[in-house]
């Protein structure tokens, strides 16, 4: 029996990992009529816009690296073999802009995880829509707003996934938060490279009306609505997708009417919820994303030029610390994937990158 599961899932192998030829274009700018390094960003790019076309995601690469090529050695040290094959199908130049067109065979899954890997950690897709008791929604609310400014607040990138255009309904998050299925939320998420998910429904209901009667004579002279948040952070550790947090959040508003009442009770819970949700996000991205990284100076034997780059790192964004492990080498605490530190190092121009690993940046001065 087991033999024949073996031979079974052998010959089912090729049907999972098939290929799919795709058409893309990439262009780059000419530099200093240096056209042999722009037909390699403009490959470069190309080979990216054929993994958007594989993996059904659409994300434009300047969002990620300003340096395609960049992005692309890191994606095979990666994701070895994501693009099995590719030739150049037409190439010219145009206006001082190289340009080439190319066929490739790209497999989809491994497509997709090299979008994961690209994910950043400190990137929060936000969606916190709140239902009112005449079923009423609203996808922006005071919740959401001062989660998401909160959040940007904190240097962090966010993206609000009803502001971002999402097609996914209310009713289709709430199955979600029920059953734990949130492959659509992160399909919609990794459009937006984001790492974090910070998920969540508002439930709200007329708990007290104007002019009951509560006893001795007395009516109550305003409205109470009631309503209950519960949420979930989705992040990624060891490679997997989880739940890294979930919670529940209770708060009360009145007033006149029902709509100053349920506005009131959205003010008041996002004052209740805000610096807890605040609180889980940056505990999660600094606690299990945090890693250390090493960057090093190719050849280097001079301590000031050490010192120089370990100053010029420790003011990049998200760098938690540096120390100097020996003449040519530091050490960086840093959340983000080393692709992004990668980045970082590039734009201070004096760097040129020479390898780049997951826990490893050599460098070489310009």
């Amino acid at each position: 029996m087991k033999k024949f599961l073996i031979i079974l899932s052998v010959l089912l192998m090729p049907f999972f990992l098939q290929a799919k030829i795709v058409s893309a274009v990439g262009e780059a700018q000419i530099k200093n009529d240096d056209i042999a390094s722009a037909k390699l960003r403009a490959v470069a790019r190309a080979k990216w816009a054929g993994l958007e076309k594989a993996a059904g995601i659409k994300v434009k690469v300047e969002t990620i690296v300003q340096d395609a090529v960049l992005v692309d050695e890191a994606i095979k040290t990666e994701v070895s073999g994501v693009i099995e094959d590719y030739k150049i199908t037409d190439e010219g130049k145009d206006n001082g802009i190289y340009w080439v067109k190319l066929s490739a065979e790209v497999l989809p899954e491994k497509a997709k995880k090299a979008f994961s890997y690209l994910s950043k950690n400190t990137k929060v897709a936000v969606m916190l829509p709140v239902v009112l008791p005449n079923n009423e929604v609203r996808e922006t609310n005071p919740l959401s707003e001062k989660i998401i400014n909160e959040l940007a607040s904190q240097s962090l990138e966010v993206v609000d996934l009803f502001s971002a255009g999402s097609e996914m309904s209310v009713k289709e998050l709430e199955s979600a938060m029920k059953s734990g299925n949130f492959m659509e939320v992160r399909n919609i998420a990794n459009k937006f490279l984001s790492g974090l998910i910070l998920v969540g429904k508002v439930d709200s209901t007329v708990t007290a009306k104007s002019g009951k009667d509560v006893g001795y004579g007395i009516t109550l002279p305003f409205n109470v609505v009631t309503g209950r948040l519960t949420y979930r952070l989705i992040g990624e550790k060891n490679g997997q997708k989880l739940v890294l947090a979930s919670g529940y959040v209770s708060e009360r508003g009145q007033g006149p009417t029902v709509e100053d009442a349920a506005y009131r009770m959205m003010e008041n819970l996002s004052t209740a919820a805000s610096n807890r949700l605040i609180s889980e996000v940056m505990e999660k991205i600094k606690g299990i994303n945090s890693k250390r990284i090493e960057v090093v100076l190719a050849g280097n034997n001079d301590l000031d030029k050490l010192m120089e780059l370990k100053n010029e790192l420790s003011f990049i964004s998200w760098v938690l610390s540096v120390e100097t492990k020996s003449e040519d080498t530091l050490l960086v605490e840093y959340p983000e994937k080393s692709i992004y530190l990668a980045t970082a190092i590039n734009d201070l121009i004096k760097y040129e990158i020479k390898e780049l690993d997951k826990y490893k940046i050599v460098l070489r001065g310009n």
